[in-house]
């Protein structure tokens, strides 16, 4: 069995031949919002702690080209306990698809807040929008953040679905 599945997904991806998509392109904003389940393993002092949880989620981004996508998001997973998160500046490359289903892949830069103020993470992702009218679209995420100069290894994987609306 793959132990990282986000590989396959993001090769994949980038086989497809780029092209325009529903009714989005050049100049458009996309707002967004989403829902995950995260699977986290966290090593702190030689124990490995294993958790899954949810995750809200808030994106926003500019079209620089029909299939260049500047993006801010802000993932924030609150319970009783701790509130954590991170606040994910990154671009997407969005591929050709048959106008309906249009598959992307991407990568950003995750400052943590919160719990984990002192970890930053490189997120990798690959996913597909669903567009179900020409500028609203059902997104589907599969995502991995990998921590960097950390004193805590947090990595953990996303899978998460939401809407965006285009302007």
């Amino acid at each position: 069995m793959m132990s990282k599945p986000w590989i396959a997904v993001s090769a994949a991806l980038l086989l497809a031949a780029p092209g325009a998509h529903a009714g989005v392109g050049q100049g458009d904003i996309e707002a967004g919002a989403s829902i995950s389940l995260t699977n986290s393993e966290q090593t702190v002092a030689g124990t490995t702690t294993k958790s899954d949880f949810g995750t809200v989620n808030v994106s926003g981004g500019y079209f620089f080209s029909d299939m260049i996508e500047f993006k801010l998001a802000l993932n924030m997973s609150v319970s009783t306990d701790i509130t954590t998160g991170t606040i994910n500046p990154g671009a997407d490359f969005v591929f050709a698809g048959d106008g309906t289903l249009v598959p992307f892949a991407g990568a950003s830069y995750g400052l943590a807040v919160g719990y984990l103020d002192d970890t930053d993470f490189l997120e990798f992702h690959g996913g597909i929008k669903y567009f179900f009218r020409e500028n609203t679209s059902l997104e589907v995420k599969l995502a991995r953040f990998e921590p960097m100069d950390s004193d805590f290894d947090v990595g953990h994987t996303d899978l998460s679905a939401g809407f965006n609306v285009y302007f």
